[in-house]
């Protein structure tokens, strides 16, 4: 009886922590791109250019080209998440605060991340300005 028990304790935690482990498709993207805007906010480049779709990495690059030389970023947080499931699209929307070292004046932007699943990946395929000051 006691074997049994102990049996039964066993599969239980066995599967609760099997569902943990498991992150599906939502879990997913909210993770990955939490991580390539943190990179993205410290400099972490060689983590974040992993992240966007080659086709759309020059437009990417040069919208961010003064990050960490003339701009500082104070924080990045996601603002908003729409994800098509089956389309297995979505857009994060970012504020970004900001500011350039030579001014000292603090700015906030918006931007629109457009991302897509490829063979399972999260991958950032373009990114536009929306609204506040343009870096």
């Amino acid at each position: 009886m006691i074997n049994r028990i102990v049996w039964m304790v066993f599969a239980m935690a066995f599967t609760a922590a099997s569902c943990g482990l498991a992150e599906g498709p939502r879990q997913k993207l909210k993770h990955t791109a939490l991580n390539f805007n943190e990179g993205l906010r410290w400099g972490r480049y060689s983590e974040v250019y992993t992240r966007v779709d080659p086709k759309a990495l020059d437009d990417f690059m040069e919208m961010h080209k003064d990050w960490g030389s003339e701009i500082r970023i104070e924080n990045a947080e996601m603002v908003r998440f729409v994800v098509d499931e089956k389309a297995e699209k979505a857009s994060i929307v970012v504020s970004f605060t900001w500011y350039r070292i030579t001014e000292m004046v603090v700015h906030d932007t918006m931007t629109v991340q457009h991302w897509e699943r490829r063979e399972g990946e999260w991958m950032m395929i373009a990114e536009e300005y929306q609204s506040g000051t343009p870096f």
